[in-house]
């Protein structure tokens, strides 16, 4: 069977405070066009018309007009033409009742009930929407990253999400940049601002990038850099990291720091995996 779009639609529902909120986040960092608490008769119109982009879309007892039985009727109609699921969250009782209390947070159906009462009341009525998921996820015991990594793992082939790889040089003497996540010291290379005929010039010029990158230790340090990058990469994606700034710096930031960060990004531009951007802070 052919279906109208190929792109994925995935409705998250499931317990207040189970992580459907998290998981829409997630989501979204991923690529998905993420979409909180859409009301019932929109949810329709979403769904019988095609879209150009992966989409999450989150409902739940807050949703305006939520009736669980119709909108599981919808998606089942819906099923049969388009790529769309279910994620449902679920989550034991008590530890419900212990986010609710460290949150502070009231339950948002809002019963004059006690709270253990009301959380049975939501799951009794949100059980057509657990009999037609496509994927089940118990928070019970999960921490954020291990919920982040799930739901990575489970989607990552929908994702078409390029890790932002931002790259930049700067000035020791006008302080660290507080954003990187990586610093590298390029002072070890022989300061081209002693060179008269270069003080005047900067990391773009030719004659800088020549005679930076004939150093006897520059081409070591990248090539052992580009080695340990790549390790470092694989730990960033298993956390979800997908912006990473990487800050190569000298004493102005103007010749050995420029060069530096020319060549990584040059480098760096060949693999389609990475969106790459390079800036130069004290470069005026």
């Amino acid at each position: 069977m052919r279906l109208e779009n190929k792109y994925k639609i995935l409705i998250i529902t499931g317990l207040s405070g189970a992580g459907r909120t998290s998981s829409l986040k997630i989501l979204e960092d991923m690529g998905f066009e993420a979409i909180d608490n859409l009301p019932t008769y929109l949810l329709r119109e979403v769904l019988n018309n095609n879209t150009n982009k992966n989409l999450a879309i989150g409902i739940d007892v807050r949703t305006r007009d939520f009736d669980p039985k119709k909108v599981a009727k919808e998606i089942l109609k819906r099923k049969k033409k388009i790529d769309l699921s279910v994620l449902f969250f679920d989550c034991e009782t008590l530890s419900l009742l212990n986010r609710f209390k460290e949150s502070r947070r009231l339950h948002p159906l809002k019963l004059d009930l006690p709270i253990t009462e009301i959380i049975e009341k939501e799951r009794h009525w949100l059980e057509p929407l657990l009999k037609i998921n496509d994927y089940y996820i118990d928070t019970s015991n999960l921490s954020i990253n291990l919920l982040k990594n799930h739901i990575q793992s489970l989607f990552k082939k929908f994702s078409d999400l390029k890790i932002v790889v931002r790259i930049m040089s700067f000035g020791f003497k006008y302080g660290l940049p507080r954003e990187a996540d990586l610093v590298f010291d390029m002072r070890f290379i022989k300061n081209p601002y002693y060179m008269k005929k270069l003080r005047e010039l900067n990391g773009k010029d030719i004659e800088v990038v020549k005679f930076v990158k004939k150093q006897e230790y520059f081409q070591f340090f990248f090539d052992n850099l580009f080695i340990l990058f790549k390790k470092i990469l694989e730990g960033y994606k298993k956390e979800g990291k997908y912006f990473i700034t990487i800050a190569f710096g000298c004493i102005g930031g103007v010749h050995r720091s420029v060069v530096s960060s020319e060549y990584f990004s040059s480098v760096m531009r060949k693999n389609k995996e990475f969106k790459i951007i390079t800036e130069h802070r004290d470069l005026k």
